[in-house]
C-alpha cells in the first residue's frame, strides 16, 4: 500500500479539528482505521505539513540496507590486503557472515582481489623445496610422548627452514610453539647445521620450560646432538615428506609466504621487516585459539627473552 499523501495528510487534520473519529476519517479517505491511528500518533497535536516532512525523512530508512560502509570498507581493506588476515577471521572480528565478505570482494566492492587471500583462492599441490631428505639419525616423532599431541602443555616446539630466490642466499628459521602458535621468524645466512644449530640454541636458552622439539629431516638439522646436549631439550624428527606432523609450522609458514613469496630472496628482507611480520602474525587472532591471538596465549607462560642473531 501506498503511502499517505500531502493532501490526504490535509484532509486528516482538517477533520480532526472537527472532531471526526478516526473511523470516519478513514472511511472518508478510503484508508484503513489502523493507517490513519498511526498518522496520527506521528505528531501532537497532528498537522499536515510537519506529519508530511517527518515522512520524507524516514523514507530513506525503508527498505534493506548495506552492511559495508566505509569504515567496513577500510577495514577491510587493511587487515585482508595488508595484515593478510583471512575473510573468516575478518569476520569474525566483525560479527559479520565470512561468506558475505567474499560476495564483496566477488562484487568488486573492495580494494582486493583473489591475490589478497590466503592460497590465491584456490590449493596448490606441495612441491619439493630442493632438499635431499638423506638425514636419517636421531629420534623419530614415533618416540614423542603421546601427550605432545593433545596440545594441553606448553613447551613443544615444531622448527623449519623456508627458502626464497631461484639462488642460494639468506633463509628463514621458523620457531612454533605448539600450543599457543606463537611463531617466529628470523633470517639465517645458509640453509645448512653449522649456521641453523647456533640460532636455535641461542633461541632455546631464552625459553622456559621448553619440552621437545620437532623437525623434518632437513641436512640443516644434523647436529641435533649437539642441540640436545647443550639445551637439554630433546630432538624427534617428523617421518619424510610428512608435513602434516608438524602442521602448526606448516600452515603459519605459509601465512609468512604471503608477505614474502618465494620469487623474494630473503636478503632483501630487513630486519625491521621481518620483526614486523612476527608482530602481524603473532598479534592475528585465531579461530583454533577461539578467537585469541598467538600473543595473549603465550605471555602467561612467559618466557626470558626472545632475541636470535640477526644479520649485520
Amino acid at each position: 500500500m501506498t503511502s499517505l499523501s500531502s493532501q490526504e495528510r490535509t484532509v486528516i487534520q482538517t477533520l480532526l479539528e472537527l472532531n471526526y473519529s478516526v473511523r470516519a476519517i478513514a472511511l472518508f479517505i478510503n484508508r484503513s482505521p489502523a493507517t490513519v491511528s498511526v498518522e496520527i500518533h506521528q505528531v501532537t497535536p497532528y498537522k499536515a505539513d510537519i506529519a508530511h516532512a517527518l515522512a520524507l525523512k524516514k523514507r530513506h530508512l525503508r527498505g534493506r540496507h548495506h552492511t559495508l560502509t566505509p569504515a567496513i570498507a577500510v577495514f577491510l581493506n587493511e587487515q585482508i590486503g595488508i595484515l593478510k588476515w583471512s575473510p573468516e577471521t575478518a569476520a569474525h572480528v566483525l560479527g559479520l557472515p565470512f561468506k558475505t565478505i567474499y560476495n564483496w570482494i566477488n562484487n568488486g566492492l573492495l580494494k582486493l582481489n583473489l591475490s589478497d587471500l590466503p592460497d590465491k583462492g584456490i590449493r596448490r599441490k606441495r612441491q619439493s623445496d630442493g632438499r635431499r631428505q638423506v638425514f636419517v639419525h636421531g629420534r623419530s616423532i614415533e618416540t614423542r610422548p603421546k601427550s605432545v599431541q593433545t596440545r594441553q602443555n606448553f613447551g613443544h616446539f615444531e622448527v623449519d627452514t623456508m627458502q626464497s630466490g631461484k639462488k642460494r642466499g639468506d633463509v628463514l628459521v621458523t620457531i612454533t610453539e605448539r600450543t599457543s602458535r606463537q611463531h617466529i621468524i628470523r633470517r639465517v645466512s645458509g640453509r645448512n647445521s653449522q649456521a641453523v644449530t647456533p640460532v636455535l640454541i641461542h633461541f632455546f636458552q631464552g625459553i622456559k620450560n621448553a619440552k621437545s622439539i620437532t623437525v623434518d629431516r632437513g641436512r640443516e638439522f644434523a647436529k641435533y646432538d649437539e642441540i640436545e646436549e647443550v639445551l637439554g631439550i630433546p630432538v624427534y624428527f617428523a617421518h619424510p615428506y610428512s608435513p602434516e606432523e608438524r602442521g602448526s609450522n606448516e600452515i603459519l609458514n605459509r601465512y609468512v609466504r604471503r608477505f614474502i613469496p618465494k620469487e623474494r630472496k630473503i636478503d632483501t628482507v630487513s630486519n625491521k621487516e621481518l620483526d614486523q611480520i612476527n608482530h602481524w602474525i603473532n598479534a592475528r587472532p585465531m579461530k583454533t585459539l577461539n578467537w585469541q591471538s598467538p600473543r595473549k596465549v603465550f605471555q602467561p607462560v612467559s618466557y626470558t627473552h626472545l632475541t636470535l642473531p640477526t644479520k649485520a
